[in-house]
């Protein structure tokens, strides 16, 4: 075992290199040697499900082989490891602090910089280059460790490099107010005086679920230094906002801070001198009576206090849940299904605790799989009501050191909160206040507004009224979405119902008068049929697991987030709002928007192509419909899954299915280039090779669509018989089997085919339209097509007289004329009509009246 370390009362430069080790050390265990500090226990409480940090007690030291120590290089401050570095040889240290008596007996890689993140930052760049990358949380925990160990670049000890390692890591998109809110301040001795009056004078203002502290300092003097303690003020009052008012009647100062969207300092104080931002502002203002003053900025507060995010606006619903007497290896197996990382365990219904899925492979482990979970849930649960803000979520969250938090009325669990819920919407509220993103936001919202033409907003509009009086939220979901930001047309529509899918649909159908609905209970969609042109999808949000690989799903109901995961790709699992206030909103939980933005077709999990390998294809086709390219993670995975062998387990119906989209697009050389690099199209048949002619002959499809309509033949069946044309009649049966085309159609195909050659001969020198006629009318229309294909221009224009011309051509008599000519009816007459066809055929002039006295002649003859 490979073990990351750090000292005792660990802080966040500690956190930092413990995290920047990590990816120097991959299969390394994070394991801090004792206490934390209460910053550190508050990012790890958030963040634990990215940074895995395990317990001293839950490690095994006998098995620790290789020990790597940051931040410190003193063996007295590292806990029980001092003990491991005497017994192990392999023993790292990298630390900023100064050589000491107490250092570690090993190689020790030091720089004294102000932060021991600077140093590991430098290491890690020398190590990777260009490839270095870094996850989101990363930067944050970096910059946090840089900020807080030189005093935000005050400390004296604060060397070059810890600035350019900060503009580095916020250059690739660290957070600055993640800092903020994780480094703190003392006060100085000269500012305690002032800092214990704005106390003593200040006042709570509760209004929706904010929590503001309003005080004030009168002085004929100017107060220096207060904008250091407002946020020491905020921090101690547990407050969202904090309001800070000191000067006189003549002039006073107004400073303000806020950490919720729901109190904007640049709303409330706009009408004074000065500004500032949302979140932090200091105006100015003259000749008012300080407690005057006092009074108006009272009231403009409580004016413009937005509410803020509630439980029930961030909660996902419905929840899973267990029973209390489910074994524990039912209750794994249905995390690894669902990818939960916890469930909530109900008794008749009622909540009555909730087990993580780290106690359960824990006891597992220990061979208690039969165990039922009430034995090892946690009954003491924090639970919140829908009305509590995020900020309380939060807060439970982190005191708690929980992941999630059920959502409970009049005691029964309407919904759950996890961490990741938290920092999904905490970083939308960053993208409505970051002015960048903001204004990327207000572009992308504004461009798929326009992307919406006025007949799917009219039905938007009523798919938003139906959704209204139901209480359900609709969305339209899917490739209609993506079609929308690349602005293809996509008609499709595809809605997604947080509710009873089906019975929306039925609604729905009333209020577009459609004509009916059709229902599919085990999948919970429907279809609303409209008209012959209209037809909509409707869908139960809904999750989708496999019982074993390739299967078909198993679907049970589930929120928005669960219903996006289950699809193929990222740029697949967009939705977009249709409520009037929020209409043209994008919902995106799985960063879909970014990889339509730069070309990549990535899947969602690395369990995708093993639960449906039909994926696989997608892929191609995907990549190759848009121009995109495979994300190279996504890529391996598919190799992978091709390698050992999950594409074969899959029925060739559905293999045929993917082929037929492929075949049928308008670009499928990409796709098809995929299939004969990865060996799929020899999966078919392994004497099939995508070849220079094949697509040479593919694109002449491209430019036949006249011919193809004309014919009333599908675009994806020429180019699948183009992909078949090396192989023989044998061969061509078994490929034809596999694909269960007709034993009629394998007949008159095979008729063509082998007669082929000939016909090319014949028809390249046909000059009467008798004779082409002749040539053609027992060949099928997909071997016509393919002659077509690879024909000269005579032999082209030949084919194009039969189809436009010859092929429906009817002879201007008939046997009914013969009989009245007074000839006995008899096989004869088929001659005898044939030349007539023939003459009217090569003389395109030629009349009823010519035609009647050509037949009368050979009537006389015989």
């Amino acid at each position: 075992m490979k073990i990351i370390t750090t000292h005792i009362y660990a802080d966040l430069d500690a956190l930092s290199s413990m995290v920047m080790a990590k990816k120097l050390y991959p299969d390394a265990v994070m394991v801090f040697p004792g206490n934390i500090s209460i910053n550190v226990k508050k990012f790890i409480t958030l963040y634990q499900d990215f940074l895995n940090i395990e317990k001293v007690k839950d490690i095994d030291f006998d098995q620790i082989e290789e020990l790597i120590v940051v931040d410190t290089s003193k063996k007295n401050r590292i806990g029980r490891f001092g003990e491991v570095v005497d017994r192990i040889g392999s023993v790292k240290v990298y630390d900023h602090h100064p050589e000491a008596p107490e250092d570690i007996d090993a190689p020790i890689i030091r720089k004294e910089y102000g932060s021991n993140t600077s140093h590991m930052v430098e290491i890690l760049k020398e190590v990777y280059g260009d490839k270095l990358t870094f996850e989101t949380y990363e930067l944050n925990a970096g910059l946090m460790g840089i900020y807080e160990d030189t005093g935000n670049f005050t400390y004296s000890n604060t060397k070059p490099i810890d600035l350019e390692t900060a503009g580095y890591l916020l250059s690739l998109g660290g957070d600055i107010k993640v800092v903020h809110e994780y480094t703190t301040k003392g006060i100085r001795e000269d500012q305690k005086e002032t800092f214990l009056k704005l106390i003593e004078a200040g006042e709570i203002l509760e209004f929706s679920v904010e929590r503001i502290f309003l005080t004030r300092y009168y002085s004929e003097e100017f107060i220096g230094g207060v904008d250091e303690l407002i946020n020491k003020i905020k921090e101690l009052e547990e407050c969202s906002a904090c309001f800070i008012i000191c000067g006189n009647d003549e002039k006073a100062n107004i400073i303000g801070r806020s950490s919720s969207m729901g109190v904007r300092l640049d709303e409330i104080l706009e009408g004074f001198q000065g500004g500032g931002h949302w979140n932090a502002s200091s105006v100015i203002a003259r000749n008012t009576p300080f407690d005057k003053l006092y009074e108006d900025v009272r009231g403009l507060i409580l004016k413009n206090i937005k509410r803020g995010k509630l439980a029930r606006d961030i909660m996902s619903t419905p929840v899973k849940t267990i029973e209390r007497d489910t074994k524990l290896k039912d209750a794994h197996k249905l995390m690894e299904k669902f990818g939960y990382t916890g469930l909530p365990i109900v008794d008749g219904g009622r909540l009555c605790g909730i087990i993580s899925r780290r106690d359960v492979d824990r006891a597992i482990g220990h061979g208690f799989a039969n165990a039922p979970v009430r034995v090892y849930m946690a009954t003491n649960i924090v639970w919140a009501s829908e009305e509590e803000s995020l900020e309380e979520i939060k807060r439970k969250l982190v005191e708690n050191e929980i992941g999630r938090v059920p959502i409970l009325k009049n005691g029964n669990l309407m919904g759950i909160v996890t961490r990741a819920d938290v920092l999904r919407h905490l970083f939308a509220q960053r993208k409505r206040v970051d002015r960048g993103l903001k204004e990327e936001a207000r572009i992308l919202r504004e461009g798929i507004i326009d992307g919406i033409g006025a007949g799917l907003r009219k039905i938007l509009e009523s798919i938003r009224e139906t959704a209204a009086r139901e209480g359900v939220k609709a969305y339209l979901v899917g490739g209609i979405v993506r079609d929308i930001i690349l602005g293809i047309k996509n008609e499709d529509i595809d809605i997604v119902v947080e509710g009873n899918g089906i019975e929306f649909a039925k609604s729905l159908c009333e209020t577009l008068g459609g004509r009916k609905v059709v229902s599919h209970e085990k999948f919970k969609t429907a279809v609303v049929v409209v008209d012959d042109e209209l037809k909509i999808d409707v869908a139960t949000s809904r999750v989708e697991y496999y019982e074993y690989p390739t299967s078909l799903p198993t679907v049970e109901y589930g929120s928005l987030r669960e219903d996006m995961f289950r699809r193929d790709f990222t740029i697949n699992s967009l939705a977009l709002e249709v409520d009037n206030n929020r209409f043209g909103d994008l919902v995106d939980y799985f960063n879909g928007y970014r990889d339509i933005r730069d070309k990549k077709i990535r899947i969602l999990h690395n369990l995708s192509f093993i639960e449906d390998p039909t994926r696989i294809i997608r892929a191609f086709r995907f990549a190759s419909r848009y121009g995109f390219d495979i994300a190279e993670e996504t890529e391996r995975l598919l190799q992978d899954s091709i390698e050992n062998g999950f594409l074969k387990r899959v029925s060739w119906p559905r293999v045929k299915t993917e082929l037929k989209i492929i075949l049928g697009d308008r670009r499928p050389h990409r796709a098809l280039e995929y299939l004969e690099k990865y060996g799929i199209l020899k999966t078919i048949h392994p004497k099939i090779s995508y070849s220079s002619r094949m697509k040479s002959q593919i694109e002449k499809t491209a430019d036949s669509k006249k011919l193809l309509d004309t014919l009333g033949l599908e675009k994806w069946m020429v180019n699948f018989l183009v992909v078949l044309e090396n192989l023989n009649s044998d061969e061509l049966d078994l490929v034809f089997n596999k694909f269960g085309f007709s034993g009629s159609f394998r007949k008159k195909y095979h008729l063509g085919s082998t007669k082929r050659k000939k016909i090319l001969e014949e028809l390249s020198i046909a000059r009467k339209n008798s004779r082409i006629y002749d040539i053609l009318k027992e060949v099928t229309n997909e071997i016509i097509v393919l002659l077509y294909l690879e024909g000269n221009r005579e032999l082209k224009e030949n084919i194009e007289k039969y189809v436009y011309t010859l092929r429906d051509a009817e002879c201007m008599v008939g046997g009914r004329d013969l009989i009245e000519m007074g000839e006995a009816p008899g096989d004869h007459f088929k001659d005898i009509l044939k030349d007539v066809f023939y003459f009217q055929l090569d003389n395109p002039g030629s009349g009823r009246e010519e035609l009647l006295e050509i037949l009368e002649e050979k009537f006389r003859k015989n």
